[in-house]
C-alpha cells in the first residue's frame, strides 16, 4: 500500500507570520492536533498542540507570539509513492504523529499515526494475503512505537 492511497488531501495550513492564538483557534475549530506551516505551497514546518501548550506554559502571549518562531522546522516528509510501512517506520524513528506528503517539494497531503493504525488493523482483520498481513503487522508495530514516543 502506498502513502497516496491513505493520505488526506485536504491539509489545514497556517503561515509562519500568524500568531499562536489564531493557530490554536483553527486547530480547535477543525478538531485537529497539528497544522502544517507553509511557505507558499511548500511545507516549512509543523505546529502541534504541544507547541501551543508550551507557549502558554512559558507565560508567552499567544496573540503576540508568531508561529515561525516556535514551529518545528526539522520536518520529516514522505511522497505519495512511499510505502505505508516505511512511513510508519519513519514516524517511529522520529517519534512523530504526523507526516506531510510532498510531491516535488509541494504539499499534497498528510498522514497521521491514526491513519496508519486504521490501515494496519484493516489489513490484519480483512482477510488479506499473507504478505499484506505481514506489512500490516509491521506498520502497526511501528505506529505503536511512534505513539509511545510522542
Amino acid at each position: 500500500m502506498l502513502v497516496g492511497d491513505i493520505m488526506h488531501r485536504e491539509v489545514t495550513t497556517v503561515r509562519g507570520d500568524e500568531d499562536f492564538a489564531a493557530a490554536a483557534r483553527l486547530m480547535h475549530e477543525r478538531h485537529i492536533s497539528s497544522l502544517i506551516v507553509t511557505d507558499g505551497s511548500r511545507p516549512a514546518g509543523i505546529l502541534t498542540e504541544r507547541d501551543v501548550v508550551n507557549v502558554v506554559a512559558e507565560g508567552l502571549d499567544p496573540a503576540a507570539t508568531r508561529v515561525r518562531g516556535r514551529m518545528s522546522t526539522d520536518l520529516a516528509t514522505v511522497t505519495p509513492r512511499d510505502d505505508v510501512a516505511e512511513a510508519a517506520r519513519l514516524m517511529a524513528e522520529r517519534g512523530i504523529r504526523h507526516l506531510p506528503v510532498v510531491r516535488k517539494d509541494d504539499l499534497v497531503g498528510i498522514i497521521s499515526i491514526r491513519d496508519l493504525i486504521t490501515w494496519a488493523v484493516e489489513e490484519l482483520t480483512g482477510g488479506h494475503e499473507l504478505a499484506d498481513v505481514a506489512r500490516g503487522a509491521a506498520t502497526l508495530s511501528h505506529a505503536v512505537r511512534a505513539e509511545r514516543r510522542a
